[in-house]
């Protein structure tokens, strides 16, 4: 996939853009809070329908506007042009059109354009909670799999309604007899949403091992999914009923499930040393780099189709030689949208592509690739 141009209209402090790019490296600099994440943020959400740093849609509208307008076009590896269309107005909700044919909801370009995306906070792959972990996984298979989406959604409505019942039940307001039935539902999504992710995982993690190799060579990276309730022994379905059962009483006294996929987690090692509790800062930094660079390439091995790659900020504390093995592993074919403070970060990582400059939601353009191609 190959993001052509992008429009934006009173999008965060972006009042008004008209943009076209690169179709390997787009570098972004500019000051804090100047319109870098926001230019990112914009191509995201053609993506996923919705924001990577906020859950307020009206947020994302240019303070004092009433509503913002952007307009992308891109053409997928196999030569089909979109022009999508998102615009909001405050209050409402997003609307979309695709080649001018308005859609029923902003659902409905979810999957056109595959993405992955790296921000600063995303270190906490490596070094956080299991939660991040889970989404990383979550949101992997989701862009490959339709399947997969509709089970992790229907399993995650099951558990709410489960958890609600099981409240009831710990506060007395409601016998156990209910449970079995969404007992079975509950075994039955959960079950699915484990084997996609062991699935999508297997595979990943023998990209990220090689990955990380090419850029760290002499290290050994391992990557594996941990499920909560299965060891493999016995049928997914099977293990999870049985862990049900195990901690029936237990979750009846306490009002929440304590069994089930959202307490999976995936472990990384360095060497098979628990990366969470012995890696430093810039190898933590790296891994989750590595993880996310892995994630393309398992997008385009299902998919077939070259994600865009988003990256924020991401050679702060990474040395030069690392920045280099990152910037060779990106120039493999995908279109990449790199944000830095400063120029000094493109520098260290070799020349090629468009180069802007942002200032209050302004962007120049202060260098072109020598390939002879028109930009911007």
């Amino acid at each position: 996939m190959i993001i052509k141009e992008i429009r934006a209209v009173n999008f965060r402090n972006i009042t008004g853009a008209e943009l076209t790019f690169s179709k390997s490296f787009n570098f972004i600099s500019g000051r804090n809070a100047q319109g870098k994440t926001s230019l990112l943020e914009a191509i995201h959400i053609f993506s996923l329908g919705r924001s990577f740093r906020t859950s307020k849609v009206a947020e994302m509208i240019s303070f004092g506007a009433d509503y913002f307008y952007l307009k992308l076009g891109c053409e997928s590896d196999t030569g089909i042009c979109l022009d999508i269309e998102l615009s909001l107005e405050q209050g409402g909700r997003i609307r979309a059109k695709v080649n001018g044919d308005r859609q029923p909801g902003v659902s409905s370009i979810i999957g056109l354009i595959p993405s992955v995306i790296f921000t600063p906070g995303d270190v906490e792959l490596s070094s956080g909670p299991p939660a991040g972990r889970r989404l990383f996984a979550d949101y992997t298979a989701a862009q490959i799999s339709p399947s997969f989406l509709g089970d992790l959604k229907e399993f995650r409505r099951i558990l709410a309604q489960r958890n609600s019942l099981l409240r009831k039940i710990s506060a007395g307001e409601s016998g156990a007899g209910g449970l079995a039935a969404w007992n079975s539902a509950f075994v039955e999504k959960g079950a699915s949403v484990a084997r996609g992710r062991g699935e999508i995982l297997s595979g990943l993690a023998e990209k990220a091992a090689a990955i990380y190799g090419e850029i760290r060579g002499g290290e050994r990276f391992g990557l594996a999914y941990r499920c909560s309730f299965g060891n493999g022994e016995s049928p997914l379905e099977e293990a999870l009923a049985a862990a049900l059962v195990r901690v029936s009483e237990n979750e009846k006294r306490r009002g929440y499930s304590l069994a089930g996929p959202q307490y999976d987690d995936i472990a990384l090692t360095l060497d098979d040393v628990d990366l969470r509790k012995y890696g430093s800062q810039g190898r933590k930094r790296l891994v989750a780099i590595v993880m996310k660079l892995a994630q393309a390439a398992t997008i385009m091995e299902k998919r077939a189709e070259r994600p865009v790659v988003l990256l924020d900020d991401i050679f702060s504390e990474l040395d030069p030689e690392t920045s280099a093995g990152v910037r060779r592993l990106l120039s493999g074919g995908h279109q990449s949208f790199i944000t830095s403070p400063g120029k000094e970060q493109f520098d260290a990582v070799g020349d090629g592509g468009l180069e802007l400059v942002v200032e209050d939601g302004v962007f120049e353009v202060a260098g072109v690739s020598g390939d002879g191609e028109e930009r911007a």
